[in-house]
C-alpha cells in the first residue's frame, strides 16, 4: 500500500466487495469472536424480527457489518468530509492508513464476529468511517466549520437521520479508534485551531471514564442509575402491579422527579416521583437498540427493566394521558394512543427475570400501599366529597345539621 492516495480510498470502480459467505444476516448460530473484548454485535433474529428498520442503518453504514450495501456507503459525503479532515490535519493518506492498520487487531476484537474483510479493506472501511464521524462531531459542535456547499448540515433532516444511524448497535466503530484519530488530528493542527478538537477529545474522555466503548454503550451509560447500589434487586414474584389509574384511585400522587437519571424513581409518603421521559420521533429506535445491546452484552439489564416498569404502570391510554398531564411523559410528534402502543411494543421485546428485576423493591412498596383499604377510602372521600371548597362547606354544613338534630333529639327525650 505504498504511496496510497486519497483517491484509492474512494475508488468507485473498485468498491468493497462483501465476502462470499457473509456472516450474520440475522442467523443466531454465527460464530462469535472468542475474546471477551467484543462489544459490537449483530442483532439476533429474535430481537430484529418485525422491527428491521429500527436496527438497520437508513442512510449511512459505519463499520464493517453493512459496508457491502452500496446504497449505504455514502461515499460522496464521506469523501467530502475526508477532504476537510485532511486539510485541517495536514496528514497524508498513507500516514492515516498506516496509523489505523497498526490498530487493526484491536479493532477486529471489538466485533463479536469474525470480520471476513481482508486486512486492507477493513482498514480502509474503518479509516473512512471514523474520519466521517469525527467531522460530524466537529461540525456539530461548531457550525462555523460547516461549508456553504455542505450537503449534510444544510439539510436538517439529513443530519438528524445520520445521527440516528450512529446510534444503531450494528453501525458502531470502537471509541478507541475515534479517540486515537482525534488525538492525531489535534496534534497536527495549528495552535489557534486546537480548541475545538480539545473539546471533542474532552467529550471522549468523559465517556471513556464511564468505560463506554461506542455510541450505543455511551447512551446506555448516560442513563444508568446514578447510584448503582441504591436499590438492591429482590426476587419479584409476579408482574401484577397497579396501574397509574389504580394507584391514583388509591391516593398515590405523581410528581416529576428531579433526578438526572431515568432510574431516579422514588416512592415516599404516597408520592411517586418519576423523572421526565421525553418521547420524540425515533425514541423507539433508541430503546430497541439499547435493549438489544443489553441482551447481547450485559448481565445487568437496566434499560430492559426500566421499560418493564413503565409497562407495569401503563395499562391503558388513560394511564399515558395521566402521566402526560402530570408532566412525567412529554410527547411531541406522538399522541397518547401511539405512546401506549410504543410502550406495549417495547415491553414485548424486553425480558423479565424474576430474581433479578431492578424495580422489584419499588413494585413491592406500590403493591403494599395499594392493598391497604384505608388509602382507597381516604382517596375516595377526598375525590367525592372534598374536591372543592364548596364541597367541604357542604359536608361541614351537613355535619353541623346532623349534630344539631342529634342535640334537639336528646333535649326532646330529656324534657319528657
Amino acid at each position: 500500500m505504498e504511496g496510497l492516495r486519497k483517491e484509492d480510498l474512494f475508488d468507485f470502480k473498485k468498491p468493497l466487495v462483501p465476502p462470499e459467505n457473509p456472516i450474520g444476516d440475522g442467523d443466531e448460530s454465527v460464530y462469535f469472536h472468542p475474546v471477551s473484548d467484543c462489544s459490537i454485535y449483530r442483532v439476533p433474529k429474535s430481537i430484529r424480527e418485525g422491527y428491521d428498520k429500527a436496527f438497520s442503518p437508513r442512510l449511512v453504514s459505519l463499520g464493517p457489518f453493512h459496508h457491502h450495501i452500496k446504497d449505504l456507503q455514502a461515499l460522496g459525503h464521506k469523501e467530502s468530509y475526508f477532504d476537510d479532515f485532511m486539510r485541517e490535519s495536514k496528514l497524508s493518506t498513507q500516514h492515516l492508513f498506516e496509523f489505523v492498520k497498526g490498530r487493526e487487531e484491536a479493532v477486529r476484537k471489538c466485533y463479536a464476529e469474525t470480520i471476513e474483510l481482508k486486512s486492507n479493506d477493513l482498514v480502509r472501511c474503518i479509516l473512512v468511517d471514523a474520519v466521517f464521524i469525527i467531522e460530524i462531531l466537529l461540525k456539530n459542535r461548531d457550525r462555523r466549520l460547516v461549508g456553504e456547499n455542505d450537503r449534510i448540515f444544510k439539510k436538517p433532516w439529513l443530519i438528524h437521520d445520520i445521527k440516528f444511524d450512529m446510534l444503531k448497535m450494528e453501525n458502531q466503530i470502537p471509541f478507541t479508534i475515534l479517540e486515537d484519530l482525534l488525538a492525531l488530528h489535534q496534534s497536527t493542527r495549528e495552535s489557534g485551531d486546537e480548541r475545538l478538537s480539545l473539546e471533542i477529545a474532552d467529550d471522549f474522555a468523559k465517556v471513556s471514564f464511564m468505560k463506554s466503548r461506542h455510541f450505543v454503550d455511551a447512551l446506555r451509560n448516560h442513563n444508568l442509575p446514578s447510584m448503582m447500589q441504591s436499590r438492591p434487586k429482590k426476587k419479584f414474584k409476579s408482574l401484577a402491579t397497579p396501574s397509574v389509574t389504580e394507584l391514583s384511585q388509591a391516593g398515590v400522587k405523581f410528581h416529576v422527579g428531579s433526578g438526572k437519571s431515568l432510574f431516579d424513581i422514588r416512592f415516599s409518603n404516597g408520592t411517586l416521583e418519576i423523572p421526565k421521559l421525553i418521547i420524540y420521533f425515533g425514541a423507539d429506535v433508541l430503546f430497541r437498540n439499547l435493549i438489544g445491546f443489553e441482551k447481547c452484552n450485559f448481565y445487568e439489564n437496566y434499560i430492559n427493566d426500566y421499560i418493564i416498569f413503565i409497562g407495569l404502570l401503563v395499562h391503558s391510554q388513560e394511564d399515558v394521558e395521566m402521566l402526560v398531564e402530570e408532566g412525567i411523559i412529554r410527547i411531541s410528534t406522538w399522541d397518547s394512543k401511539e405512546v401506549f402502543g410504543l410502550i406495549k411494543s417495547l415491553v414485548k421485546g424486553a425480558r423479565f427475570v424474576q430474581d433479578d428485576f431492578y424495580f422489584s423493591g419499588l413494585c413491592a412498596e406500590l403493591n403494599e400501599y395499594y392493598r391497604i383499604p384505608w388509602h382507597r377510602w381516604k382517596a375516595m372521600l377526598k375525590r367525592d366529597y372534598f374536591n372543592s371548597p364548596w364541597s367541604v362547606i357542604s359536608v361541614i354544613a351537613a355535619v353541623v345539621l346532623l349534630l344539631l338534630t342529634l342535640v334537639q333529639t336528646v333535649f326532646s327525650v330529656i324534657s319528657k
